[in-house]
């Protein structure tokens, strides 16, 4: 082989290369896009199930808009099994674990949040939350990070603040 045989060659193994390594980058940016995109559509729909508790006559189960039921508000309340509890933060939680993923509800001294990321969770996992200000859909705020890699959530706020309620909201 001539020597500008060899030398393209080697130039396209190192091009196939580098093409390689930006397409499992590029899987991976969207591997985790499309987990925190599937957590939000959860933690949305869940949050229809706060929403819906907290309407709910006290004789059928509910908090009968009552604001302070939700202060206490468990995962068996919205109609899931509950398979953990914990304090994550200071705030007493529980929770559902299905497919490796866990959904935790939990109450701020103001609102109801949700807390959803795979279970057990290991550095650079992606996780959600949605808070629940008030029964509107208006109401309803998500946020997401990278566990252990995001400084901060995507609202900027770190793991021990809540996000801004949106003007109007309240229980």
């Amino acid at each position: 082989m001539g020597q500008q045989q060899l030398l393209l060659l080697v130039l396209s193994i190192v091009i196939v290369g580098l093409a390689v390594v930006v397409g499992i980058q590029a899987f991976t940016e969207n591997q985790q896009k499309s987990e925190i995109d599937r957590y939000v559509d959860q933690g949305v729909a869940m949050s229809g199930d706060i929403v819906a508790f907290y309407l709910k006559p006290t004789a059928q189960g509910g908090a009968g808009r009552n604001a302070d039921a939700l202060g206490d508000l468990a995962i068996s309340d919205l109609g899931y099994r509950e398979d953990r509890t914990d304090t994550w933060n200071g705030f007493e939680r529980s929770g559902v674990v299905e497919n490796g993923v866990v959904r935790y509800v939990g109450a701020s001294d103001t609102h109801p949040f949700l807390h959803i990321h795979r279970f057990p969770q290991s550095p650079g996992d992606p996780r959600v939350e949605v808070h629940v200000f008030g029964p509107s859909p208006n109401c309803v705020v998500t946020r997401s990070d990278i566990y252990e890699v995001s400084p901060t959530w995507s609202d900027g706020k770190a793991d021990n603040e809540a996000p801004d309620a949106p003007a109007g909201c309240s229980w």
